[in-house]
């Protein structure tokens, strides 16, 4: 039997983005059928994000209260947060996975309505839509391929396969896009982490995302970038130039470690 004396922790990948202000939780439904059915932004990704930004901090040596950044957590799953000295005040999951960012399966970010108009095109439920935009749709929809990153990175290298190029196209700007929202909603960012399964381990694509952010001062080195690969979990590397105005680093995030340290925090608290 569970002894009733061990006191037992949720770590909820939604707690870290609960200090969004309301401005970025609230969609513009009515307020009455908001509030019946807890419609809202709860974003995901939380403890990877809360990772990323502490580990980055504890990697330059700079208390994280005093950092603006922005962190990319890209892998099958993708998602982006902007964290104000320590405080997620804005990311790209809403209500469910589904928002946000192109990923594996998922299509990210599209008109509420057409899934209406598939279900009546296709003469199917809007379920079954819904499924096809989490299963069915993002990388793997595009490319017809593969939702695997690397994958669609070596049809283009070896097949020139131009599906699988757009398929990594759209990806990366997507992305872009979400950055230069986030530059507005911070003020500014002092860095941009990188990290997730592609995001630590795809430098072509973080060469790919940055190249379109030169505008705001951010520069990536070749061989840095090239070189930072299979970090150990909560290790970085910095891959930016010494001359860009904010630096852009890869972080291993360290989840576990992170559910470990909640749990012990939460277990001294009621003690």
């Amino acid at each position: 039997m569970l002894s009733l004396t061990v006191p037992m922790v949720a770590v909820f990948d939604t707690a870290f983005h609960q200090t969004m202000p309301e401005v970025a939780r609230r969609y513009a439904l009515p307020e009455e059928l908001a509030v019946r059915h807890r419609i809202r932004r709860y974003g995901f990704h939380g403890i990877a994000h809360a990772s990323l930004a502490y580990g980055y901090a504890a990697n330059v040596g700079t208390p994280l209260k005093g950092l603006r950044l922005i962190t990319l957590q890209l892998g099958n799953g993708c998602s982006v947060a902007a964290i104000d000295g320590g405080r997620s005040v804005e990311t790209s999951m809403g209500f469910t996975p589904l928002e946000g960012l192109v990923m594996g399966t998922r299509s990210g970010d599209v008109d509420a309505s057409i899934v209406s108009y598939l279900s009546a095109r296709e003469k199917v439920e809007p379920g079954e839509v819904e499924r096809w935009l989490n299963e069915r749709s993002g990388l793997l929809g595009i490319s017809g391929r593969s939702n695997d990153m690397k994958e669609l990175l070596r049809a283009v290298e070896q097949d020139h396969d131009q599906r699988a190029e757009f398929a990594i196209e759209l990806f990366c700007y997507r992305v872009r896009k979400y950055l230069g929202a986030y530059l507005a909603v911070l003020g500014g960012a002092d860095a941009i982490v990188f990290g997730g399964g592609i995001g630590e381990n795809a430098p072509e694509i973080r060469r790919r995302i940055c190249l379109g952010m030169h505008w705001c001062g951010w520069r990536l080195d070749a061989n840095r970038n090239t070189a930072a690969v299979g970090l150990k979990p909560g290790s970085g590397a910095n891959i930016s130039t010494d001359d860009s105005k904010a630096l852009v680093y890869v972080v291993a995030a360290d989840e576990e470690t992170w559910i470990a340290t909640e749990t012990a925090r939460c277990v001294r608290a009621i003690q």
